[in-house]
């Protein structure tokens, strides 16, 4: 594969030897004579017609290879290529395939006959050697085509001009500096290139004119970087083809663009679904009342798109992709079983990720253990709990498991307590204490309001998403408050309290709570009501009479 990977060089590089050429077709030619004299010698006539049919094989091979480097100038397509070299490997076919089997039974001499064997077997590496070399031409035809922008420009033109200016012997002058302009464009045009794909990708779609500002922001903002990027890479690409030419890229750095290209495109097709592709699904959404279903088509089209990108990238390493499918059959069906709990890891590992039930140094509860996360192995999460223990968990446990994450929390903290009255409060006391309560809570910067929603403190993507999913509860967003009384407990009256606190780290969160206890105290304070405690009231019935006066004392 190494010396295959070096004949697109050769080929751009060959040059023709006139003396070579002129020695070869007047050998052609002398044994087109001998094989006309010897028609009636069978030996002399079999060898003289083999040794023709190599030198039709190899002018045919040869022809093919001017021909592939012709087209390759004249920047012919990949299309182009493929036709020619399918013409070329059948012409060569052609060349070889002839019936001597009538001469050869007339040849008595063994010796002659071996000879004889030994030249076809040589005829049949040669044609086998040139096939390969074809069908490999054939696979890499996008290699020979390359050079396409490099051609249509006339850059080779500006590089020889720019170093008939610029003359230095041993650099060449006009192809850094070309190289340069390329580079310099190609960045500069990052900044207004994410506005022309919204122009052809949106705009003249979209016609809801009401929301056409929201949508720019949300898509060029999602696809400036993955567009940024693909230009930097295409423009090193073409950097490259310019200090390569007139020979290709190299077969490794071809595949290595394309694979990068593979990861950059798959990228921004996600990006779009994340911005316009959201939208558009938010209205199908409003319109159908199915948001699970749309949801659903969604991260169905995400995984696609990654397995797309995925298949490519491995055909590209060389991995047969239609051995690795046959594989997953019953061949591998063995192996499954025999590995089942490391596979079973190892993919559950991978949903994980995807998945996004949680991150490292989130804080989880999983399987009764509490903490935070450590890292999330190929076979294993490790979790730190809170009195500094370290567990290991098996990921396909994880995945079967409930996942409390504690972590996915953006506002609000749940408080729900109990406040205990004595039962000597009257009820107007009651009501005004409730009411002052309510409105402290309704009014407190700690505690979580109605106005503090997803829609507040989201981007320009959450007004849509609500219509897909529960946006508040997606995000991490509580803001529900109540105070009521709830019972009349044994030795209290109970007013509940059913609040959020904006704050959710824990030293943060204890402090505001602990500034609003102090509030609530006040509050009961100022009502006339005082906390209740545990108490018993005992009654004792016909209980004898006590004698009161000491007795005297004998």
């Amino acid at each position: 594969k190494t010396i295959l990977a070096k004949i697109p060089d050769m080929i751009v590089g060959q040059k023709i030897n006139e003396e070579a050429v002129a020695r070869f077709l007047k050998a052609k030619e002398k044994l087109l004579d001998v094989q006309k004299k010897n028609i009636n010698k069978p030996y002399i006539y079999t060898d003289a017609t083999l040794n023709l049919v190599y030198f039709n094989i190899v002018e045919s091979f040869y022809s093919s290879l001017f021909e592939v480097e012709k087209l390759f100038k004249n920047t012919a397509s990949s299309e182009d290529l493929i036709a020619t070299v399918d013409k070329a490997m059948e012409n060569l076919q052609n060349s070889s395939s002839i019936n001597l089997n009538s001469f050869k039974s007339k040849i008595t001499n063994p010796e002659e006959l071996e000879k004889i064997t030994l030249k076809e077997r040589y005829i049949s590496n040669a044609v086998d050697s040139y096939s390969e070399i074809l069908k490999y031409l054939r696979s890499n035809a996008d290699l020979l085509e390359s050079n396409y922008i490099f051609s249509l420009l006339e850059l080779q033109v500006w590089i020889d001009r720019i170093n008939e200016a610029i003359g230095v012997g041993f650099i060449n002058i006009g192809k850094i500096v070309i190289s340069a302009l390329v580079l310099a464009f190609f960045i500069s045009l990052r900044r207004f290139f994410a506005n022309i794909v919204y122009f052809f990708l949106v705009q003249l779609f979209y016609r809801n004119k009401n929301d056409v500002d929201d949508i720019k922001v949300i898509f060029i903002e999602n696809i400036k970087k993955p567009v940024g990027f693909l230009l930097i890479v295409y423009a090193i690409s073409l950097c490259l083809t310019i200090a390569t030419y007139p020979a290709p890229l190299s077969v490794n750095l071809s595949n290595f663009f394309h694979i990068v290209y593979a990861v950059l495109i798959a990228w921004l097709i996600l990006r779009m679904l994340d911005g316009y592709g959201v939208v558009l699904v938010s209205k199908l959404a409003q319109k159908s009342g199915k948001k699970e279903v749309v949801n659903l088509i969604i991260k169905i089209l995400y995984f696609v798109i990654i397995i797309i990108a995925l298949l490519y990238i491995l055909a590209q390493l060389g991995f047969n992709i239609s051995a690795i499918i046959a594989s997953l059959g019953i061949g591998g069906l063995a192996v499954a079983l025999a590995a089942k709990d490391i596979i079973a890891n190892f993919f559950a590992s991978i949903l994980l990720l995807f998945d996004n039930s949680f991150n490292q140094g989130d804080w989880v509860e999983v399987s009764g253990i509490e903490g935070t996360v450590v890292e999330t192995g190929l076979r294993k999460t490790t979790i730190r709990t809170f009195d500094n223990c370290l567990v290991f968990l098996p990921n396909s446990t994880i995945m079967g498991a409930n996942i409390k994450n504690w972590s996915k929390r953006r506002m609000g903290r749940h408080v729900r307590m109990y406040l205990g009255v004595g039962y000597d409060a009257t009820p107007e006391k009651l009501e005004q204490c409730v009411k002052d309560l309510r409105e402290f809570l309704h009014t407190s910067d700690l505690v979580a309001h109605d106005e503090d929603s997803a829609l507040k403190y989201g981007d320009h993507t959450t007004k849509y998403r609500q219509n897909l999913v529960s946006i508040n509860d997606l995000e991490g967003y509580k803001n529900a408050c109540y105070v009521a009384l709830s019972e009349f407990a044994d030795s209290s009256i109970n007013i509940e309290l059913y609040f959020y606190i904006k704050e959710i780290g824990g030293k943060d969160f204890r402090e505001a709570r602990q500034s609003l206890m102090l509030e609530f105290m006040r509050i009961i304070e100022k009502n006339g009501l005082t906390f209740a405690f545990p108490s018993r009231s005992i009654y004792i019935e016909n209980l004898p009479p006590l004698d009161l006066q000491a007795k005297a004392i004998k």
